[in-house]
């Protein structure tokens, strides 16, 4: 059946690779069954947060027609960009949010644009400059329990200094408002 030395071996080989494999199959096997067989149905619960954002005036500051002015009041309307959002947690889990604003472009004078951030019963949270470049953040750590929404207005205007503002006229300002969230365990 077998002439030389060598068909010996390779049937040997092959014989030794055939039953490393049935035992490669029935190890593989054996270890998931074992695995199946001792998860329990309701062993792990996941609880995840879901927040939900709706810009209602957009989620971009994208170049308003905006005019020197004083500090506008929740009800001006006149030379005044007004973002009103909503941020809802509609998950398993109460949140701390923080709200920013993402410069992506400014090309008036340093301090010549402001903003103020208001909740929903009209009370400041924050206000000052929004820089040429980089992030404001506006509001920090604040609770957004489960099933709870919170209302928001972002006030933007060009500050009237009192000085000759010419130089500012048709320039540029764009940037993005971020909502993050970090959820916390029950």
């Amino acid at each position: 059946m077998y002439e030389n030395s060598n068909d010996k071996k390779n049937f040997f080989y092959i014989v030794i690779l055939i039953l490393t494999l049935i035992t490669m199959i029935v190890g593989i096997t054996f270890a998931l069954y074992s695995l199946m067989a001792s998860q329990k149905k309701d062993n792990t619960i996941l609880y995840t947060g879901k927040l939900e954002l709706n810009f209602i005036d957009g989620i971009y500051i994208d170049n308003p027609t905006l005019f020197p002015r004083n500090v506008p009041s929740v009800n001006d309307y006149d030379n005044v960009y007004r973002n009103n959002f909503v941020v809802t947690s509609t998950g398993t889990l109460d949140q701390r949010i923080s709200i920013s604003v993402e410069m992506i472009e400014n090309n008036f004078n340093d301090g010549n644009i402001k903003y103020a951030l208001y909740n929903a019963n009209n009370v400041l949270m924050s206000s000052g400059n929004l820089p040429k470049t980089g992030v404001v953040n506006m509001a920090n750590n604040l609770f957004l329990g489960y099933n709870e929404s919170a209302k928001y207005l972002l006030l933007v205007w060009f500050d009237d200094n009192g000085e000759n503002q010419n130089e500012d006229m048709g320039k540029v300002i764009k940037a993005k408002i971020n909502v993050e969230s970090i959820q916390i365990r029950k």
